[in-house]
């Protein structure tokens, strides 16, 4: 078990942006597998891009495994970090958007936007992949390149292509949250999800390992009957179902992007008894490992 700081952080990343040209960017950004130790926010829209890699974000209640050509969207204030897959390496392009501001000049866009763009979002999948939502891909790969080559009016066309991207954002969010019972981070407040921080923080680096309460209460200042109240009402579930899940989100990219046996990914993710994690996969993914690998491979 690796050795942790005694104080994890939940870190805000505010960005000011021109009203402008209300987007910032950052290229081929390097994510490790190396240990992080705070988790953080941001006041605007952050829209990546994974070029090379996989891994897993951890955004408050989900933990989404990413690979190569998939984006993220992570909305305002969404406490979220992610992690490459353990001896690899994932490059990323970033970029940061007032969707308020960019919408500023077009009322009938704005009044969307304000009906739309809402702070939390129960049904949305903040990963993004090809296979599901092309468009929506291949909007944000035009953008960034426009970002990154900046050619003249290259803000002009960056705009085009983020205002219609977070268009379609907008309209699947509210087509998704239609008829779906609020999440459970969107019914706690952001106080309580900072309280349990350092759990989801601790349990991102530990998930392989056995995780008792005890520890996970302790390194949120909490007593184990408070924090398991806390943790419930956030995330919807126990520590320990969040633990199973996280592990098999990780199982499900390294079936995917590695070519390890299933006995040696579900002791890598930390299960004893590979017919232990048979059944949580089962359980978590609808199928057996071996079935869900197969079959995703075969799509890829």
């Amino acid at each position: 078990m690796q050795n942790r700081p005694s104080d994890y952080k939940v870190v805000s990343q505010p960005y000011v942006l021109p009203s402008d040209f209300p987007v910032d960017w950052m290229n081929n950004y390097v994510q490790g597998d190396d240990e992080i130790t705070y988790l953080h926010f941001h006041n605007c829209i952050e829209i990546g891009y994974c070029f090379e890699g996989s891994g897993v974000f951890f955004i408050e209640d989900k933990v989404l495994p990413y690979a190569q050509g998939d984006v993220s969207i992570i909305f305002p204030n969404q406490l979220h970090l992610a992690q490459s897959l353990k001896g690899n390496v994932s490059k990323w392009h970033f970029c940061f958007v007032d969707p308020k501001a960019l919408f500023s000049a077009d009322a009938v866009s704005s009044g969307f936007w304000d009906r739309a763009g809402k702070q939390s979002h129960p049904g949305f999948c903040n990963i993004v992949t090809s296979d599901k939502h092309a468009e929506v891909v291949r909007l944000t790969d035009n953008a960034m390149k426009e970002l990154e080559r900046r050619q003249p009016g290259y803000e002009s066309a960056a705009k085009g292509y983020i205002w219609t991207l977070l268009t379609l954002i907008g309209r699947q969010t509210m087509l998704q949250d239609e008829g779906i019972p609020e999440a459970a981070a969107s019914r706690a407040d952001r106080h309580d999800m900072h309280k349990i921080s350092k759990a989801l923080e601790y349990i991102s680096q530990h998930y392989m390992d056995s995780v008792p309460v005890q520890r996970l209460a302790g390194v949120c200042c909490l007593s184990v009957t408070h924090f398991r109240r806390i943790f419930r009402k956030c995330m919807g579930m126990a520590p320990l179902d969040y633990i199973n899940n996280v592990r098999i989100q990780v199982a499900a990219a390294l079936l995917c992007h590695s070519d390890n046996s299933v006995l040696a990914i579900s002791e890598e993710v930390g299960y004893a008894t590979l017919s232990s994690f048979n059944r949580q996969f089962k359980r978590v993914m609808g199928e057996a490992p071996t079935r869900w690998r197969t079959r995703k491979k075969n799509h890829a």
